[in-house]
């Protein structure tokens, strides 16, 4: 598959389909961040200028233009993640969000992503709220998503600070 899809990327640079799949790919797989994240900000943007291919209607369009923005945003979230800059996840993880409610197994891998960038974060009550998303949905992250909630803390411990002296 890495095969075909670099060469159809060689070919056409800009095959925002080609885009998505390797950027996708390689930040499931933890590997080649950076081209994951060169890939997905390609694609992001090219999801906003590519052209409506004839036979599709505007609405279809826009549909899918949306969902293939979305799905962009969401792998920079994880690439994000993954780099270890969080709050640059949440960023593009909450962007995402809106654009990938047509597509219940993207919204909630997005929503489930966005629950550990918040985790990480040390926002439980947002982190709850991402993670009782990803399981509003039925999806191979609703369970995950369950176990997830089921081992988090009712509310976020209280932190004492001493004053300076």
């Amino acid at each position: 598959m890495l095969e075909v899809a670099n060469a159809l990327l060689g070919k056409d640079p800009n095959n925002l389909g080609m885009l998505l799949l390797l950027s996708d790919y390689y930040v499931e797989k933890g590997e080649q961040l950076d081209k994951a994240e060169a890939y997905a900000k390609k694609a992001a943007s090219l999801a906003d200028t590519v052209k409506k291919p004839e036979g599709v209607s505007d609405d279809q369009w826009k549909q899918q233009s949306t969902l293939q923005k979305g799905l962009a945003l969401s792998t920079l979230g994880q690439v994000g993640l993954q780099k270890k800059d969080n709050a640059g996840a949440v960023t593009n993880l909450v962007a995402a969000a809106p654009l990938l409610k047509s597509n219940d197994t993207s919204y909630a891998r997005n929503q489930y992503r966005l629950g550990f960038a918040y985790l990480n974060l040390k926002k439980l009550p947002e982190a709850k709220q991402a993670l009782t998303d990803a399981a509003s949905v039925n999806t191979p992250y609703k369970q995950p998503a369950l176990d997830k909630l089921k081992t988090l803390p009712a509310k976020a411990p209280v932190t004492v600070r001493k004053k300076p002296a």
